[in-house]
């Protein structure tokens, strides 16, 4: 089953990393979802209001052409089942690089867009004031500062769920006592 947190998040970065405002009703059917796993895709599906199909995944690796071209025949299979456009959309780490150079052609209507995550200090920051509160350390008043900034200096994307860990933490680092 889907988590809802991961779902939520897969929504904030479809609509602000990709500018997607479509409503999206769900997740697609299991067949439909099938199909990324054919492909070796480690995609989640989802389905718009108007039954168009938004593809959403993360990827580490670098994209070449080869790759390009297998996300074209993926898309287009999506195509063949849905007969509706089909959007792609990719979201790569920040060490991700895209080296491919070919275009495509296609008689599927298909959006594929890439997207790189951008790097923030934030997310280790997060980690790092984390571990000091599952390890039991005391804060001091610079690591609760640190605490209260990582939202602001986190993608704006990201920015409601980061508030939102960060008050748990909060709310743990209290409940703890781990303030010195």
């Amino acid at each position: 089953m889907y988590e809802k947190n991961n779902y939520e998040t897969a929504q904030l970065f479809i609509e602000n990393i990709f500018n997607d405002n479509r409503e999206i009703v769900g997740l697609a059917e299991e067949e439909i979802q099938q199909i990324a796993v054919k492909h070796g895709r480690d995609a989640d599906i989802f389905k718009t209001k108007n039954d168009e199909l938004i593809s959403y995944e993360i990827i580490l690796e670098d994209i070449d052409n080869e790759e390009i071209q297998k996300i074209k025949e993926y898309g287009e299979e999506l195509f063949k089942i849905n007969g509706k456009l089909i959007c792609i959309y990719l979201l790569g780490s920040p060490h991700t690089k895209i080296t491919a150079k070919k275009e495509l052609e296609s008689e599927s209507p298909l959006l594929i867009n890439i997207s790189i995550m951008p790097q923030s200090d934030a997310y280790d920051i997060f980690r790092h004031i984390s571990s000091m509160v599952k390890n039991k350390e005391k804060l001091d008043k610079d690591d609760l500062f640190a605490l209260s900034m990582i939202p602001q200096m986190g993608p704006k994307e990201d920015k409601r769920h980061l508030r939102i860990e960060c008050l748990k933490l909060w709310k743990e680092i209290t409940k703890k006592r781990l303030i010195k």
